[in-house]
């Protein structure tokens, strides 16, 4: 099985829709699925659902199930496919429908209330670029400034200003629910503007019984950048929405709020992916561009816990090359990863508990003697911890709880097991540690010679242990 530190994610779509692809991505080394809630339906998703879960049973691995909520989009209606030149005038209408070409309807008030005189509009993620030359009641006027294509049900976004929409929409509440009753690992929530947006989205979970189900907030929004701190606080991950950051801020702005996103997340010890056109040529062909490279071993190099392909597995022609090109820059990265920059995360997280103090002097431990970690978890505490510290040695991490295990694949350098074993209530930790060695050592992870650093935690006793030994 594929390992490497920086994890990666994969979004389903039309381009990997059967068993063997999905199969083969895993063994290529997809660590989890993203599936967007915003096209399909049940019905696929379940197939999906369905899919992943006998993959993961069949490979033995945990795999990630990621729900993205569509959010409270703003999207233009029905309207027939146009060819726009740039300096003509369009409308846009209140309603669903426009039949006549030059009018682009939406079914949002908030859209007019909100747009003024001299205001830049982008549609379909910015490939149309518009600005607002005359205001009304339900209408306004617009001059194209690019020549393009105009389709129906794109996105529309007012450069700069964040309509007051709710976080979570009526459509998202069945959604939520759908997530809740598959049991998906991650729900991943666009338009999370302050910790409150969390907690509305943590409330609706735990009224339907998700409790155990992580909240994953899309940074996306000058909001959220401007409360990016507390967000993190109370998100169990983030994501670093390149698509639709770039829709609120100049596209020169990026690489700086990418590398801010990630610093925080790491001084949090709460995982950061990155996504969007990580590698977009790859879509219609069969390399990435040099430019596309180059910017995926920045990501690589800022230490981010993993990668969330998107259209280059949903729709493109060449999903698994895709991987295998991710797969390969992150292996190149890997091991030149700048010493510095470790040092820099470790010296600067603030250590305020024993547990921090644990993780950090097994990783420290680890390294210097050149071992391999193997740790138990009941509850999933010590882990995010090491890989907070961004270890340089393998970390494996045994667990009964597949849950757990699942969510434990987006962090950094964790190789999460789950233990299934028929004394699941009575496995203690001494007996979870011996369990994940064996394990280890019938799958040939670790072998003849090797230096182990076996550890676990107890929090009800406040004991943490680490005992060195060497596989025989």
């Amino acid at each position: 099985m594929v390992i490497h530190k920086t994890k990666v994610l994969a979004t389903l779509g039309p381009a990997i829709d059967s068993y063997d692809k999905i199969r083969k991505l895993v063994i290529e080394g997809v660590d989890g699925f993203r599936i967007n809630y915003s096209h399909g339906d049940q019905r696929k998703w379940d197939e999906w659902v369905k899919t992943i879960r006998e993959i993961e049973e069949e490979l033995d691995k945990p795999i990630t199930l990621i729900g993205d909520l569509p959010g409270p989009q703003i999207r233009i209606g029905n309207l027939p496919v146009q060819e726009l030149k740039a300096r003509e005038r369009v409308k846009i209408v209140l309603g669903e429908d426009a039949d006549r070409e030059r009018y682009i309807p939406v079914n949002n008030r908030h859209v007019f209330e909100a747009l003024e005189l001299g205001d830049i509009v982008l549609l379909d993620d910015g490939k149309i670029i518009l600005r607002v030359i005359d205001v009304r009641e339900d209408e306004a006027e617009a001059i194209v400034l690019n020549d393009s294509i105009l389709k129906p049900h794109k996105t529309l976004v007012i450069f700069g200003k964040e309509l007051d929409l709710p976080v979570i929409s009526d459509r998202d509440i069945d959604l939520v629910k759908y997530t809740v009753t598959r049991n998906i690992t991650y729900l991943m929530v666009s338009f999370i503007r302050s910790m409150n947006d969390v907690s509305v989205v943590r409330d609706v979970l735990s009224s339907m019984g998700g409790q155990h189900i992580g909240v994953i907030s899309k940074i996306e929004t000058r909001s959220a950048v401007r409360n990016l701190k507390e967000i993190i606080m109370v998100s169990d991950a983030v994501v670093i929405a390149r698509g639709d950051l770039g829709m609120h801020y100049s596209l020169e702005e990026l690489p700086a709020l990418q590398r801010r996103i990630a610093w925080e997340s790491i001084m949090q010890g709460k995982p950061c992916i990155v996504a969007t056109q990580l590698l977009e040529t790859m879509v219609n062909y069969p390399r990435p561009s040099r430019s596309e490279v180059v910017d995926v071993m920045n990501a690589v190099y800022d230490l981010v816990d993993a990668l969330l392909l998107t259209n280059e597995t949903a729709v493109g022609k060449y999903p698994v090359e895709t991987v295998k090109w991710l797969k390969r820059i992150i292996s190149s990265v890997d091991h030149r990863i700048v010493r510095r920059r470790i040092n820099d995360v470790r010296e600067k997280t603030e250590l305020t508990g024993l547990s921090e103090k644990y993780a950090l002097g097994l990783t420290l431990l680890a390294e210097k003697i050149n071992a391999k970690i193997l740790l138990y978890t009941k509850t999933a505490s010590i882990p995010p911890q090491i890989s907070r510290f961004r270890p340089q040695v393998e970390a494996y991490v045994g667990t009964i709880s597949k849950n757990i295990a699942e969510k434990l694949t987006i962090y950094y350098s964790l190789k999460p097991y789950h233990l299934k074993t028929h004394v699941e209530k009575t496995l203690d930790y001494e007996q979870g540690v011996k369990t994940l060695y064996q394990y280890l050592k019938n799958r040939g992870e670790i072998n003849y010679g090797e230096i182990i650093a076996e550890a676990y935690g107890r929090r009800e006793t406040r004991i943490h242990e680490i005992r060195i030994k060497q596989v025989i």
